[in-house]
């Protein structure tokens, strides 16, 4: 790795030795862009993908649905969200389904007393953790979520800044 990073900086050397304009000018350092919610729940997901469902879990061991949320927001949006889904679910305000945005939180009812998270991707798609599969990305559209659906929520979209 050290071997790698020498190279590229003598490259960098010799480059602006030979052309001074360079080494005064932005081309070599790339503008920072503001990374998209999208592209930080795609992140994430790469991260994160496959991992199985484990109730009560918390890492790459096994994850639940509420406690990958949670990382997730710690993680990429820097922001602290209570541990259980049944908490999460009164956060923010409630957003209709009809009007989505990357990062809302989808909550559904699997169970007489149980509850489901997964986070909107865009595109009619969400991310979260399945019993079956693990950290997935699924589509909201299909029968099975329409059915349980119970409700969206939106929080304060101050820290995913502007670029959605």
């Amino acid at each position: 790795m050290f071997l790698h990073f020498s190279r590229c900086m003598a490259v960098l050397f010799v480059l602006c030795s030979a052309n001074p304009a360079w080494a005064e000018s932005d081309m070599l350092v790339p503008e920072r862009q503001p990374i998209s919610v999208r592209d930080a729940l795609l992140d994430h997901f790469y991260v994160w993908e496959g991992t199985r469902y484990k109730l009560g879990g918390t890492d790459t061991r096994g994850i639940d649905c509420s406690s990958f949320i949670q990382t997730l927001f710690q993680e990429k949006f820097r922001t602290e969200l209570p541990r259980t889904s049944r908490e999460q679910m009164i956060l923010g305000e409630r957003v209709d389904s009809t009007e989505l945005s990357a990062g809302d939180l989808l909550f559904f009812r699997t169970g007489p007393t149980r509850r489901h998270v997964g986070v909107y991707m865009g595109d009619g798609q969400f991310m979260h953790v399945s019993a079956g599969s693990g950290v997935e990305i699924a589509q909201l559209h299909l029968p099975y979520w329409q059915k349980h659906f119970i409700t969206a929520r939106r929080l304060a979209h101050s820290f995913f800044g502007t670029a959605n």
